[in-house]
């Protein structure tokens, strides 16, 4: 869990009322040990909450957003699970592949306990997602029709990721981002001209 034990009860009696209020369903931010979700819908029912409680899974796709995303969002991370990602760290084709691997067991295990839907937080990587669904068997082939070659130019913004090709919004308007510098500043196309932005003074629209 992400709050501190001494405030789990004061979370569920707030979860509470949000459901009572018409909440029709629940996805939780990310984990990557089963059992902890499987505890926190059991928790759900004893505490009335009986809509469906979706799992958030967040794919590790590479050493540093794995680092970087787990302590953002103070998520508890398996000790198994920790010193197997410190012994490849300097290995990124080793880590995707354990991403794969990592995600199946997680998702059949979530599946097996009876959850329907599985809810990917993919950040615009598609690999490891497509890797665990075709092993899981759900989808056939999408592996060999993935396409990350433009990973390396994707850039955090806000809580989301632009990269070139995307529609931002900034103080100078709406464009397309033509590139996206080491520095996280971007080259938007905006009425046919080209205006660069510091990373975080533009946004992604969907």
């Amino acid at each position: 869990y992400v709050c501190k034990d001494d405030d789990y009860k004061k979370e569920m009696d707030y979860l509470k009322e949000k459901v009572d209020a018409g909440a029709d369903f629940i996805i939780t931010q990310m984990f990557f040990d089963a059992e902890v979700f499987k505890t926190f819908v059991n928790d759900c029912r004893k505490w009335g909450i009986n809509c469906p409680v979706v799992p958030g899974l967040m794919c590790i796709n590479a050493y540093p957003g794995f680092k970087k995303m787990t302590k953002f969002c103070k998520t508890r991370v398996p000790k198994a699970l920790e010193e197997k990602m410190e012994s490849m760290k300097d290995d990124a084709d080793a880590v995707k592949k354990f991403g794969v691997e990592y995600g199946v067991e997680v998702c059949r295990s979530l599946l097996d306990s009876g959850v329907k839907i599985l809810h990917f937080y993919t950040l615009n990587l598609e690999k490891v997602v497509y890797g665990i669904t075709d092993e899981l068997g759900i989808t056939s082939g999408l592996t060999e029709q993935s396409n990350e070659s433009d990973a390396k130019d994707m850039v955090a913004v806000g809580s989301a990721w632009a990269r070139v090709g995307d529609t931002v919004k900034c103080s100078a308007g709406q464009g397309v981002v033509k590139e996206i510098k080491s520095d996280g500043a971007a080259i938007i196309e905006i009425g046919g001209e080209d205006v660069e932005m510091a990373k975080g003074s533009y946004e992604k629209v969907f």
